[in-house]
């Protein structure tokens, strides 16, 4: 129906309004006028950028620690090795 007022003319785009779901809806309004423009979308490190600009310092000590926490190395306890043995049964045991 949308479309068919859109052909004659009688509404228009006025703005878009940002949608969780679809991306963008259409904020329609009647009368004689000019689209809008439909914002591009952005890019994955613009979005990032744009979260990491928003959080708090707090927020930004728990992801940089997180991350710092991903690339260490758990070291066995050589004592532990010496008594409970490398931790691999073998088959023939």
């Amino acid at each position: 129906m949308l479309q068919k007022l859109k052909e004659e003319g009688a509404v228009h785009i006025q703005s878009w309004r940002r949608a969780q779901a679809n991306g963008w809806i259409a904020v329609w309004r009647y009368g004689i006028g000019v689209d809008a423009e439909k914002p591009e979308p952005l890019s994955t490190r613009a979005r990032v950028k744009k979260c990491r600009e928003r959080e708090s310092i707090d927020e930004k000590e728990f992801r940089l620690a997180r991350q710092r926490q991903l690339k260490r190395k758990v070291k066995r306890d050589p004592l532990t090795a010496a008594f409970y043995g490398s931790g691999y049964s073998s088959p023939a045991d």
